[in-house]
């Protein structure tokens, strides 16, 4: 047997191991699993071909035993490699726990007994909107004025720590419509995206009986969605009655994306295919931040990224769960604003590395 193909059963085994152990670990599907561990029975079967083997060693200069303690130590530094992040993702998570939980405890017991006092008197009473806040003053005012003006009277900002003056329009704007229940729930340390929006759902799920809710709204206070589209989403509800989720799409008939990047577009297709792939979610746009959850559904959803990798945690929260969900078609306006503030397209990398390390890798 030659190095090459100890090489390759070796890898096939460590391959089927983290196929299995991903699977129990209740992270992909059973078409998931399927899918790699036939490819890890291929490279099994592929290392018994010599004639296979004797081409491929000479492709990649693997004619001496020296070449085979490279390529192991390169197996091994990419092990270390992760073992490392993972443990400085546990640190992370543990002390967005900590600010996440002293934050929601503080905002309860600033706003509880206005929480109490409030009272149902309108449909969009039952609905509670989540919207994360970071350096957002340029756009915050019009944002709050048109929810209201919408009739939205239950908001859950999240103030993730901005260096501007969001915090301060927030509390202004408190003043202002004192007749909606705006609850400011305020990081002390910056935690990025993903972690506004769970300690905002943590919120949320906590106290959803004393809040008077049925369903959850995400919402980005960026300028990018409108709240016109509510309308379109309250007439899915009427017509999907059994749906537990309603998501946003800027790629189904009836919908508009005003001014969206070429580029974007592409991403966004290529993001379909993967979320195919990893999660067996047929999405038409799988990053999406207009989301409407029935409470019972929300309360299934269980997200531990801290980054814009929720997304793709949320598609895989779907398809765990078994959730049914409906896509809604709606209105995007991209502006500069909302391009320089929302997701780079060379961020799109990064989302894809942190997906493959989450379903992988992370315990």
């Amino acid at each position: 047997m030659t190095k090459l193909q100890i090489l390759l059963i070796i890898c096939s085994i460590a391959f089927i191991y983290l196929d299995c152990r991903t699977y129990k670990r209740h992270k992909i599907s059973l078409a998931t699993f399927l899918f790699f561990f036939c490819w890890a029975l291929i490279i099994w079967i592929f290392s018994l071909k010599i004639q296979w083997l004797n081409a491929i060693g000479i492709t990649f200069w693997l004619n001496r035993w020296a070449d085979l303690v490279v390529y192991f130590s390169i197996i091994i530094l990419l092990y270390c490699v992760f073992h490392i992040i993972n443990i400085m993702s546990k640190n992370w998570n543990d002390l967005t726990r900590l600010i996440s939980t002293t934050a929601i405890n503080e905002a309860y017991n600033e706003n509880k007994d206005q929480i109490a006092q409030f009272e149902n008197s309108k449909e969009l009473d039952e609905f509670i909107f989540n919207i994360r806040v970071y350096n957002e003053w340029k756009v915050l005012w019009e944002t709050i004025d048109e929810l209201v003006e919408y009739w939205v009277r239950k908001i859950v900002f999240i103030n993730d720590w901005s260096k501007d003056n969001s915090l301060d329009i927030l509390r202004e704007k408190k003043k202002q419509y004192p007749k909606c229940l705006m609850i400011i729930i305020s990081h002390t340390i910056n935690r990025w995206g993903w972690a506004a929006n769970k300690s905002g759902y943590a919120f949320i799920k906590k106290y959803a009986n004393e809040l008077g809710i049925k369903r959850v709204v995400g919402f980005d206070p960026d300028g990018q969605m409108d709240i016109k589209d509510l309308e379109r989403f309250q007439k899915a509800m009427k017509e999907h009655k059994n749906a537990d989720l309603f998501l946003w799409s800027r790629f189904i008939k009836g919908a508009k994306s005003y001014d969206m990047p070429k580029s974007r577009r592409v991403i966004l297709w290529i993001s379909r295919i993967i979320t195919m792939i990893f999660y067996w979610v047929r999405v038409s746009d799988p990053h999406n931040g207009y989301r409407v959850y029935t409470l019972d559904a929300f309360n299934k959803i269980n997200i531990n990224a801290d980054w814009m990798h929720y997304a793709n945690e949320i598609n895989e929260q779907i398809a765990l769960n078994k959730l049914n969900f409906v896509e809604v078609p709606v209105n995007i306006r991209y502006t500069d604003y909302s391009l320089w503030k929302g997701q780079k397209n060379s961020n799109s990398w990064k989302l894809w590395f942190k997906m493959i390390y989450e379903k992988f890798f992370w315990e």
